[in-house]
């Protein structure tokens, strides 16, 4: 073996190391794990064996089976996701350093260590889970192919098993994994970007319409009605932005009521959801008597009928997500710092590091680090200098994380009903994840990079100016 190879195998053992001491770190300080609303209600159904699908069951069942491990409450799910975390940045960092990149392996470490991803590991959601399994599998394809090799089978399978995971642990997930999945592979000898475009497209729906029965066939899992969300939410924008009499079955007297007790906010479709506030009325349009399922017809009758009002009130929700032009204090921002009170004793309270996570997550996002709007235009940079980057697996790789980053935010756009940070936090570190794969290329494109940096300099200060004067939301 050569000297240069036995290095690179050396740094490559000591990144997993230090990954391994970070992991331990994280759960001793971490320990056992934050719940927030979402995570009791999951827990719930772990314990019950009875599932819906308002959260994507997967996890609600691995969750169960951890249970019949024996492991109890937060601590096992807690394990498992800063597990895949850390092993995926150790595997990354370590297939950095096997091609002689050590700056961009240890400027791995900070991607993994940012405030933003650190304030919410230890809350166990769906988002986070969602993030662990594809760090995972990012580092395995990262420690074989950034030094030419292929990925072995068996390590592939896992792989695969990771990124099924993560499409179906959040609902909009497979606007990520399907076009990462597809680079991952070389579009699986597709070559023409129509048919690209068209292959992506085709194979989405199908991971989409596939989690329907995986859901509730194989999963077990009860309708909830979460699927009439996003149109409900569209009909009540479209309504208040055209504006409408009132929205389909809904009396004129009773929407302008709603108006009054601005049920419609574009921040989120939530006061729908509150017994106290909005949800007689929302029932009310879920139930307009018209067809099976109602509101679908009327969602797509409306859409087609008000046009304009309908991309008015998506722009004005897209504005509210990705904190465009909102204001710096935004709310749903940073994570909770110790667990929602439950009958179940599940999580744990806050702790000193919890807390001065979320204060300096507070802070952060106040600054254009907290405007996923940055993160787009600096991924959207990145893809395009890593296209004029030489051809060589750690552009390819990156490539494929960019293009990643850049479809499920682009997903936003339709399919969002909510504006909470979390739900960026792929793209966060997605960007992260490829700045680094660029910093270990060669023969880098200069004069895009410098491009690059100048347009997302130039954005985080319309980020300041535009959040400075952010137009009120009215939640």
């Amino acid at each position: 073996m050569a000297v240069s190879e036995r290095n690179g195998r050396r740094s490559a053992s000591l990144c997993l190391g230090i990954a391994a001491l970070l992991f331990a770190l994280c759960l001793w300080l971490m320990w056992p794990g934050i719940a927030a609303y979402d995570t009791i209600k999951q827990y719930e159904q772990a314990l019950s064996g009875r599932y819906d699908d308002w959260h994507p069951p997967i996890m609600a069942r691995l969750w169960a089976l951890l249970l019949r491990a024996g492991g109890q409450g937060t601590a096992p799910m807690l394990a498992l996701q800063l597990g895949g975390y850390w092993l995926g940045f150790g595997l990354f960092a370590g297939g950095l350093t096997r091609i002689g990149a050590r700056r961009a392996a240890a400027a791995t470490g900070i991607v993994g260590l940012s405030p933003i991803m650190a304030n919410w590991l230890p809350v166990i959601v769906k988002d986070t889970q969602m993030i662990a399994a594809l760090v995972a599998a990012t580092g395995i394809v990262a420690w074989y192919r950034l030094p030419g090799g292929r990925v072995p089978r068996p390590a592939a399978l896992v792989v695969a098993l990771l990124l099924a995971y993560a499409a179906l642990v959040r609902a909009n997930a497979a606007f990520a994994v399907v076009p990462y999945a597809l680079m991952l592979t070389g579009w699986l000898g597709v070559r023409r970007a129509w048919q690209r475009a068209l292959l992506m497209a085709l194979a989405t729906l199908l991971v989409i319409g596939a989690s329907d029965p995986i859901n509730h066939r194989l999963f077990g899992a009860e309708r909830s009605g979460v699927a009439s969300t996003l149109p409900l939410f569209d009909l009540v924008g479209i309504a208040h932005d055209a504006p409408l009499a009132a929205p389909p079955g809904l009396a004129p007297p009773v929407w302008a009521k709603a108006e009054r007790a601005h049920c419609y906010t574009p921040f989120y479709w939530d006061p729908f959801g509150d017994a106290k506030r909005c949800a007689a009325m929302g029932d009310a349009i879920l139930d307009d008597g018209d067809g099976r399922p109602p509101i679908l017809h009327s969602w797509i009758r409306t859409i087609a009928a008000h046009p304009l009002a309908y991309g008015e009130h998506r722009l004005a929700h897209l504005d509210a997500t990705l904190r465009v032009a909102t204001p710096n204090d935004e709310r749903s921002a940073a994570a909770p710092f110790r667990s929602d009170p439950n009958p179940h004793a599940l999580g744990g309270g806050a702790t000193p590091l919890t807390a001065s996570l979320k204060t300096i997550a507070v802070l952060i996002e106040r600054t254009p680090l907290g405007a996923p709007v940055v993160w787009l235009i600096a991924v959207c940079g990145i893809g395009w200098t890593l296209l004029g980057t030489v051809a060589q697996p750690a552009r390819d790789l990156g490539l494929a994380l960019a293009f990643s980053a850049m479809m499920i935010t682009a997903s936003f756009a339709v399919v969002s009903i909510a504006s909470d940070l979390r739900y960026h936090l792929w793209l966060i570190t997605a960007t992260g994840l490829a700045t680094v794969a660029l910093a270990g290329c060669g023969g880098i494109a200069q004069t895009r990079l410098r491009w690059t940096v100048g347009v997302t300099a130039a954005a985080m200060v319309a980020s300041v100016l535009g959040r400075w004067h952010g137009i009120a939301l009215g939640y």
